[in-house]
């Protein structure tokens, strides 16, 4: 029964590629993966543990402002600021949540990655055209903190060969990429240097085509156990715990 299975299912893939149907269907993969991403998005949201966290679902009002809400909540209820950290940022843009953590974490022993191209978009996001988002390098004076100019496939990897990385101390990654090619990009070139502890925050998760959709291959195919430790604006900002 088996090889008579899969050997319908050889003649049926060969037969759909044969009659070329990317020249009428291909318009509708994408409305395709969008519901299909969104029915995991709501899968995910409803499975996951939310007694005693931050979560406001559900809210009519998106406002912006409550991701800082969410990072002030984590860092009072992990105490982060007591032992150094290292802050990854990924998708600076004016270096607003940058500054902000700059700010709010004084322990002089932690360390402020941020990486983006400052060139805008490297490709369409939604509405959003390649090339938008366009912001000048913000001027920060922090000897704590260091910026990466361009893209995450070109500035990453070599942060990782000049050992700048430090695997044992405990890694805020903020992802603020937006994109679902950076952030996957991100997250698995990561992968064997984020640990247990370690924190993941998202500024647009539950866009399901992108960084939802990037976070779910990632942890699928790494095999990575995590706990959501808090959300704001229906988890369009969410903050996620590695086990």
């Amino acid at each position: 029964m088996k090889r008579l299975l899969i050997k319908i299912s050889v003649f049926v893939k060969g037969l759909i590629i044969m009659v070329r149907p990317h020249l009428y269907l291909n318009w509708l993969t994408k409305h395709f993966l969008f519901i299909y991403n969104t029915v995991q998005l709501s899968k995910w949201i409803h499975n996951q543990e939310k007694k005693d966290i931050l979560n406001d679902f559900y809210t009519s009002k998106r406002d912006y402002a409550k991701k800082y809400v969410l990072h002030e909540y984590i860092i009072n209820k992990y105490k982060l600021d007591e032992n150094p950290f290292d802050y990854l940022e990924f998708g600076v843009f004016e270096g607003n949540s940058f500054k902000w953590w700059l700010n709010r974490c004084k322990n002089i022993n932690h360390k402020f990655y941020g990486f983006d191209t400052f060139e805008g978009l490297p490709e369409q996001w939604g509405t959003y055209e390649k090339g938008e988002m366009l912001a000048k390098l913000p001027d920060i004076n922090d000897d704590r903190s260091k910026l990466y100019k361009g893209l995450f496939q070109d500035t990453l990897p070599v942060f990782i060969e000049n050992k700048t990385i430090d695997k044992e101390r405990r890694k805020i990654i903020h992802l603020d990429a937006d994109l679902f090619s950076s952030t996957i990009f991100t997250l698995t070139t990561l992968a064997f240097y984020i640990k247990k502890g370690d924190i993941l925050i998202f500024d647009e998760f539950n866009v399901p085509n992108h960084e939802y959709f990037a976070f779910k291959i990632y942890t699928e195919s790494f095999y990575v156990k995590y706990k959501l430790i808090g959300s704001v604006n229906n988890y369009y900002q969410v903050a996620i715990m590695i086990e």
